[in-house]
C-alpha cells in the first residue's frame, strides 16, 4: 500500500476534490481522470505532482458524479456543471484564492477538457482557465472496435435511438453490450454520446471531417498541450496516430497549438506497467516545459 500525502476539498455538498501533496500553490493544475477511474488511479499523477509542486504549482484531481461507475449515467454536460463548480471554488476564498488554473483530461477525461474551452456557455458564471492538457485523448466509439463486434456497436445503437426518440434517454441499456464495458449500468443517452458517429462524445474518431475537428479544436481561445500514446492499447490498428495528431493541430486555433504536443514514445493509454520506462517522464517534463513557456 502506498500512502498519498494531500488535503481532500469539499468543493460542492458531498463532492471532493484532493490536492496532492502540501503545497497548496496559488497555481492549480485541475486533473480530470477518465471511465472508471477514482482519486489517483491514474498511473503518473504523484511523478506529475512532484514535478508541479518543483515549479510552484498545485495538482488537484476532481472526483464527481461520474467518477467510478458514474460516467455510464452521466454526460459532458453534468461534468461541465461540476468541473465549473470547482473552478468557482478555486477562486473563493475558502478555496484559497488561487490565480492561474488550467486543466488536464486524461482519456474521457480530454472530452471534459475542449467542452470547457469550447462548448461551455460562456455566460456571467463562466470563469477562463489559462491553458488546457489532452492526455491519451481517443474515440471511444472506435475503442469499442476492440471490445465488441461493430455489428453489435451498431445494433446496440439502434436501441439507444430507439429509447432517445422515444423519450427514454436515461433507459439502462441491457446487460449484453455494457458487460463490455467494465460491467458498468449505462444508459440510452451515454451510450450514444459515446458510441454513435458524431455522439456528444466523438472529439477523437480517425473519421471525423476537418470541419468536425474545427468545431472543436478551432474554437480554443488558450493554449493547447497534446499528448497522445504512440502506444496505446484502445486506439485500433487503422488509426494513422501521426496523421490523426497533424489533422487535431491543423484544426486549432492558429498559435493555440504547443510546439510541445507530441506523442509519447512507448506510452500505452494510462503511461502505466507494460509503457517504455521512459514514457511518464516524457509526459510530465513536456507537461512542465509547456506550462514554463506560458
Amino acid at each position: 500500500m502506498v500512502a498519498i500525502e494531500g488535503t481532500l476539498l469539499e468543493y460542492l455538498p458531498k463532492q471532493f476534490c484532493f490536492e496532492f501533496g502540501n503545497l497548496q500553490s496559488q497555481n492549480v493544475l485541475i486533473f480530470v481522470a477518465g471511465l472508471g477511474d477514482r482519486l489517483a488511479t491514474v498511473p503518473y499523477l504523484q511523478a506529475l505532482s512532484a514535478a508541479l509542486n518543483k515549479i510552484g504549482w498545485s495538482l488537484i484531481q476532481i472526483e464527481f458524479t461520474s467518477s467510478s461507475i458514474g460516467w455510464g449515467t452521466g454526460s459532458l454536460e453534468r461534468d461541465n456543471s461540476e468541473i465549473s463548480s470547482l473552478v468557482k471554488f478555486l477562486k473563493s476564498e475558502e478555496g484559497g484564492s488561487r490565480k492561474k488554473l488550467g486543466i488536464m483530461g486524461h482519456s474521457t477525461g480530454c472530452q471534459n477538457t475542449i467542452y470547457y474551452f469550447t462548448r461551455a456557455k460562456r455566460d456571467q458564471d463562466y470563469i477562463e482557465l489559462d491553458f488546457g492538457i489532452l492526455q491519451a485523448g481517443i474515440s471511444d466509439r472506435e475503442a469499442a472496435y476492440l471490445l465488441m463486434s461493430i455489428d453489435l456497436i451498431e445494433e446496440a445503437n439502434a436501441l439507444a435511438k430507439k429509447y432517445i426518440d422515444e423519450g427514454h434517454p436515461k433507459e439502462l441499456m441491457p446487460h449484453k453490450y455494457t458487460v463490455n464495458f467494465f460491467d458498468t449500468p449505462i444508459n440510452a443517452y451515454r451510450w450514444y454520446s459515446l458510441y454513435s458517429k458524431n455522439g456528444d462524445d466523438d472529439y477523437f474518431s480517425s473519421y471525423l471531417t476537418d470541419d468536425d475537428l474545427r468545431s472543436t479544436y478551432g474554437k480554443f481561445d488558450k493554449p493547447l498541450l497534446v499528448l497522445y500514446s504512440a502506444s496505446d492499447e484502445y486506439v485500433p490498428e487503422f488509426v494513422d496516430k501521426e496523421l490523426i495528431m497533424k489533422r487535431f493541430q491543423a484544426a486549432t486555433t492558429p498559435g493555440m497549438w504547443s510546439p510541445y504536443s507530441r506523442l509519447v514514445d512507448g506510452g500505452l493509454h494510462a503511461l502505466g506497467k507494460g509503457s517504455k520506462p521512459t514514457a511518464i517522464n516524457e509526459a510530465v517534463s513536456t507537461t512542465i516545459k509547456f506550462i514554463e513557456s506560458l
